[in-house]
């Protein structure tokens, strides 16, 4: 007979009546009341426990069950502890007693017939002979087949209830009483319908209806309904329900697959597989043949792979098995680990001056620990209590162990970096460097192993060292006591074990509770700050150019001005609402570091907010949690479906693990963050819903669903499905590529670029070379990928909005650009207006993770990660670089890059035109492609050999065009006495000679027009990092500055902005010219602020302070405070509006003609009333006509003389030094 606790819990007794109890103590659950000398004794009990912030329920947090004199612990994450002490499975005592995994359970079974599981999460269960009828007692109830009897307290009285009755039954210890609760009506209505618990008993459903014969699903109906009611309906206590009766209709012989992506999903670790019905006795390194030897009934769970076995909660091949040792008391003299080939090594070992040998969460080990702590601006908190601040941008030794013999090995390095200005040093990356493994914590939480990405939550990768997300951290914790947490920002904490005092060295001191020697060298000598740090520089992790601190002592960089209103605000740290912890963490010492960082930055308010935070994390490092942010002081603002908690669990629920959260054995400590809303859970730092969850592969890395990568060596390249499969196919580098790892990912790295050129009125030249006058005045396609287009390259298109000058309507410009790439719409206006999928936006931005948006003194540009990269300067003028992986993928305006540019004129459907017109209004949007498209793979040599005429040249008579010849100051680019001569060896002048030409005989000959030609060449020089300093000096091209700048003839390509401080140390472009701030003075979108007048970053988009915006779902309207964090509170739309975008904006929008628009062409739309009804109006540009904007409108110069066509050819050489140009016109 079995008797089960499950969900919140239920018992369910030998002889099947349901008591519902919630206590949150350790109950009897059944044990031998009636001793028999023939029949052995057995106590099993049940630790429930309140999970998260709800007290209303409980679960099973821990089975006890004391059998043959001994006491033994089932626990969460089928960890065991016997007699105290921690186990691994499989357990085998005296051959009476064994413990193993079994398929979701820990199960253990003696040799007269009990057998007691548990699934670490919230269901138990109790099996039991027959020849205990009548003899037990507990919630289990007598066993006597009368359920009637089973509401019996221990002292013999009827129970008045289950609350009574389990009350009775507390196995007595520092408990607390529960009391009965009601159900919401509401919450239970919508437990009971047939897409929630309503499953169970639906009799036409196709789960379970099979089993209701076998086993009457009323009970557990109701037990999953009231389990919902007081959890609050999440999705979590459905699955506990539904797992209760899965599990009984199981017992009965009846297995029912009713898990699935969106259900309730198993998510299996490296080397299993999920089944609905698998064998109670998998084979183990202890038992191979466990399998053959099994008749029990089935159990649902992960189950090893063919040719893995169970070694502990693991699979594992079996050439990995581990060892036997038969010791059960160690005095903590020595260190032992496994080997290959169950070889057991070890060595000796001593608890360190502070420690004692001692059994901790059932581990036996040295015990106790100290702390060190970077922050701000770098300031370093030493093991010993040592404050100082350190402003080196290399990489530094902060641990590093001395003295190996007794403790385990690690090194624990930090890299520093500029942000936005010369000493403001903050730390960029962690390495850990342990077992043989480097782990690498980014900035932003990224996270690297061996320099690959993996996600969290990573276990099992590495045996010994995990890697979580807890609130704002990414914590790494090993087995022997070592704890690294990094928010991937700038604070960092690491915890040593005591068994390490006086054992390392480094940034963080020696660790000998002595503060007076922390700036000590390693033979002894004290030393200065400066010394000590630069002492620390590693030289093969620094980075090429990276500063020491140089400084000669630590004055406060603080204006006379700004220290008194920054010392005011400091000061906050000492004001009552942080009261409460300052006896136990002195506020000075983080004042002092708030000061000098907020007279770094001219007195910006975030980072305010970042030395606050650290002084709250050190507080509830030691108990005290402090409610310290509100709407305008600090707010944390939480990505989607997520919100904001002082106590987050240190164990959030991820895709790997729905049950994290539940299963978390530190339910005594949390930490203030974002935590995922009811019915979701994390997936890579995202909260999604179970049904967007992703894969999970043999060595227990985790991918989002649609997520690629390349495996190493480039040879497959795998997609994770949106069922939760993963799925490869075959992969190699193309011949010009070559396979290298990237921020962490396998890659083909392109090893060379094409470039395409749109300039002036407007002039292209193709990726191959070839230079054509197309003059049309709609939108085209500049480039693309072609239709056939192999898998292992990404789709991108990027179209030109053409539109005429105001001087000669014939004559164009380019005005916009549209780039379509990665599900994303990204539009570049005049002016520098960015809209990005709709809405507008300000740079930098990163929209996905392969796209970067940002500007470059005078351009905005767009990068990818496959090898695109784009610039526009907002007026008329772009360059598209393209990787040479694209060659003959690519079509429009630009060629095919296939290497020739006699066959770039090639129309969408493949055929090879001669006109220029006919070419380019063969590219105008929508394409207008046949169905029979030519093959691109014709042989060369069948093609025709005439070359392309690259366009009639209209908006210039022959004497203007002769006349600008003559005197045109473009010649100063071809001058080879002139400032540009020491490009020419690098780039020729003459497309930017001929483009400028053109321009000045057709606008005129103004100043501007000849300077943006310049400008051009100048910027394609530095490229190529050639020194064009003085240029402007040698002509009319000065240059103005907005406010707060001035001109730089080689400054950063990479500006520092509020959105990104640390751009200029990262860039690897060459330096060009631009306007660039001025001291104290940071980029904000494109206008140059002081520091604290800096903005908001949320969601990869970037805000200016009071600007108020509503999230792309319209369910929150977020502001950007002085404190440059974002402030959202929660909305919903009206029942007459709709959630959409209108003047490139997210918005709530009231339903009318004009919501969505119907205007197309960028007409403007407005609503009329006619007839006492609402019509929309659209106002369409000078291009465009029809009620929708729909028709093309042809505007044309009246005729002026001789402004008939003319092919004109401009042949520009160098004769005998001097530049000789011939006009041919015909």
């Amino acid at each position: 007979a079995s008797c089960s606790a499950s969900g919140d819990p239920h018992y369910n007794t030998f002889d099947h009546r349901v008591h519902s109890f919630m206590g949150n103590c350790t109950y009897t659950l059944s044990k031998v009341c009636n001793v028999s000398e023939r029949l052995p004794y057995f106590d099993v009990s049940t630790t429930n426990e309140h999970r998260g912030a709800n007290t209303k329920v409980s679960y099973v947090k821990s089975v006890q069950v004391k059998v043959y004199g001994n006491q033994i612990s089932l626990l969460k994450k089928k960890k065991v502890n016997v007699n105290g002490s921690r186990m691994n499975l499989p357990v085998f005592i005296e051959k009476k007693i064994s413990i193993q995994s079994s398929g979701a359970y820990v199960l253990l079974v003696t040799d007269f017939g009990l057998w007691v599981r548990y699934d670490g999460n919230h269901y138990a269960e109790v099996s039991v002979p027959s020849n205990y009828r009548g003899l037990l007692c507990g919630l289990c109830g007598n066993y006597n087949g009368d359920p009637n009897d089973d509401n019996i307290k221990p002292n013999g009285d009827i129970a008045s209830g289950s609350t009574d009755l389990g009350q009775s039954w507390l196995v007595p210890e520092n408990n607390t009483m529960y009391t009965g609760q009601q159900c919401d009506p509401v919450l239970e209505s919508e437990a009971k319908k047939n897409t929630a618990c309503g499953m169970i008993t639906d009799p036409t459903g196709r789960i379970f209806k099979d089993c209701h014969t076998k086993v009457p699903p009323a009970n557990f109906f109701e037990n999953c309904v009231y389990d919902m009611c007081f959890i609050g309906g999440q999705a979590t206590s459905l699955c506990y329900g539904l797992q209760a009766y899965a599990e009984s209709c199981i017992n009965a012989g009846i297995c029912i697959a009713w898990r699935n992506a969106t259900l309730c999903p198993m998510s299996c670790p490296g080397g299993s597989i999920y089944k609905t019905c698998g064998t109670r006795c998998p084979s183990t390194c202890l038992n191979m043949s466990a399998v053959d030897s099994c008749s029990s009934l089935p159990v649902e769970g992960c189950f090893c792979k063919e040719g893995y076995v169970l070694s502990g909660d693991k699979c594992v091949p079996e050439s990995s098995c581990g060892c036997v040792d038969e010791k059960n008391h160690y005095p903590c003299t020595e260190r032992c680990s496994c080997k290959a080939n169950n070889t057991i090594t070890c060595t000796s070992w001593e608890c360190g001056v502070r420690e004692e040998c001692s059994i901790q969460d059932g581990v036996l080990g040295c015990h106790s620990n100290a702390t060190c702590q970077v922050a701000g601006d770098p300031h370093y908190f030493t093991f010993d209590g040592m404050l100082y601040t350190f402003v080196g941008t290399c990489t530094y030794t902060l641990v590093e162990v001395v003295n190996t013999s007794s403790v385990i090995p690690i090194t624990i390095l930090g890299k520093n970096e500029d942000r936005g200005l010369r000493g403001a040093t903050y730390l960029k990356e962690v390495y850990i460097d342990v077992y043989g493994v480097r782990i690498t914590l980014q900035k932003s939480q990224g996270i690297m192993m061996n320099n690959e990405r993996v996600y969290t939550p990573v276990e099992n990768r590495l045996r010994g060292v995990s890697i979580r997300n807890v609130g704002r951290f990414i914590v790494v914790e090993t087995d022997f006591g070592v704890i690294v947490k990094y928010d991937g920002n700038h604070h960092l904490e690491i915890t040593l074990p005591q068994s390490y005092f006086s054992k390392v060295h480094g940034m963080c001191g020696n660790f000998n509770d002595n503060r007076e020697d922390d700036l000590s060298l390693p033979n002894g000598t004290l030393v200065s700050v400066t010394q000590f740090g630069n002492s620390w520089k590693v030289e093969e992790d620094s980075d090429e150019g990276c500063l020491s601190d140089l400084r000669e002592d630590d004055v406060l960089p603080c204006t006379a001005e700004n220290k008194p209103v920054i010392e005011s605000q400091c000061n906050v740290l000492k004001s009552d609402k942080f009261k409460a912890c300052h006896n136990l963490v002195k506020p000075e010492d983080f004042i002092q570091i708030c000061i000098y960082d907020m007279c770094q930055y001219d007195g910006m308010k975030s980072t305010l907010c970042d030395i606050v935070q650290v002084y709250v994390d050190n507080c509830r490092n030691h108990g005290i949690t402090i409610k310290w942010r509100n709407s305008t002081f600090c707010p944390l603002p939480c990505p989607p479906h997520s919100h904001y908690t002082d106590c987050v669990s240190t164990c959030p629920s991820t895709c790997n693990d729905i049950f994290a959260s539940s299963l978390c054995e530190k339910t005594e400590k949390c930490t203030e963050g974002c935590e995922c809303d009811d019915n979701y859970v994390l997936s890579n730092g995202n909260c999604v819903p179970l049904s967007k969850c992703g894969c999970r592969d043999d060595d227990n890395n985790y991918y989002s669903a649609g997520e690629t990568w390349i495996t190493p060596h480039c040879t497959k390249r795998c997609q994770c499905q949106k069922n939760g499969v993963i799925e490869c196919k075959s992969y190699s580098c193309h011949s010009k590529e070559t396979c290298v790892i990237k921020n962490g990912k396998y890659k083909c790295n392109p090893t060379g670029f094409g470039k395409c050129q749109i300039m002036g009125d407007p002039h292209y030249r193709t990726f191959d070379g070839l230079v054509h006058h197309f003059q049309g005045k709609y939108t085209y396609i500049l480039a693309q990928t072609i239709p056939d287009l192999p898998d292992t390259l990404t789709q991108f298109s990027i179209e030109g909005m053409n539109y005429p000058l105001r001087r000669s309507r014939r004559i164009t410009y380019l005005k916009e650009i549209l780039i379509n790439v990665y599900n994303h719409t990204v539009r570049f206006r005049q002016n520098k207006q960015l809209v990005l999928d709709g809405v507008r936006v300000r740079p930098p931005a990163r929209p996905h993770e392969g796209i970067h948006i940002y500007q470059r003194t005078r351009r905005i540009s767009l990068e990818t990660d496959f090898g695109l990269h784009l610039s526009f300067d907002s007026y008329q003028n772009a360059d598209i670089k393209l990787a040479n992986t694209y060659r003959n993928r690519v079509e429009g305006l630009c060629g095919d890059f296939d290497g020739t540019n006699k066959n770039d004129f090639t129309t969408p459907d493949g055929v090879r035109v001669k006109n220029v017109n006919v070419f380019g209004e063969s590219w105008k949007v929508p394409l207008k492609r046949s169905t029979s498209r030519l093959r691109r793979d014709v042989d060369s040599k069948d093609e025709p050999e005439e070359e392309p005429d690259p366009g009639l040249f209209q908006g210039c008579n022959t004497n203007q065009l002769e006349q600008e010849n003559r005197t045109s100051r473009c010649q100063i680019l071809t001058d080879s006495n002139g400032p540009f001569v020491k490009c020419h060896s690098k780039i020729s002048p003459y497309f930017y000679f001929t483009s400028c030409l053109f321009d000045m005989c057709v606008e005129g000959d103004e100043d501007a027009i000849l300077c943006r030609s310049l400008e051009e060449y100048v910027l394609a020089c530095q490229q190529e990092r050639v020194n064009m300093e003085g240029w402007r000096k040698q002509t009319v091209c000065g240059i103005s500055c907005p406010a707060n700048s001035n001109y730089s003839s080689c400054t950063s390509a990479c500006p520092a902005s509020c959105n990104d401080l640390t751009s200029p140390s990262e860039c690897t472009s060459p330096c060009v010219e631009g306007c660039e701030c001025l001291p104290g003075y940071i980029l904000s979108g494109f206008d140059c602020v002081p520091y604290k007048q800096c903005g908001c970053t949320h969601l990869n988009k970037y805000y200016e302070i009071g600007e108020i915006f509503t999230t792309d779902d319209c369910s929150q309207r977020c502001q950007c405070t002085e404190s440059s964090t974002v402030f959202c509170s929660n909305i919903v739309c009206g029942s007459d509006e709709i959630c959409g975008i209108s003047n490139d904006s997210h918005g709530c929008y009231r339903r009318g003609p004009c919501m969505p628009s119907p205007c197309k062409n960028d007409g403007v739309c407005s609503e009329t009333t006619k007839n006492t009804s609402l019509h929309f109006y659209c106002e369409c540009s000078e291009l465009y006509t029809g009620p929708s904007c729909e028709a093309e409108k042809i505007v044309e110069d009246p005729p002026t003389e001789d402004s008939e066509d003319h092919t004109i050819v401009i042949i520009v050489g160098v004769v005998a030094g001097v530049v000789v140009i011939i006009i041919i016109i015909t």
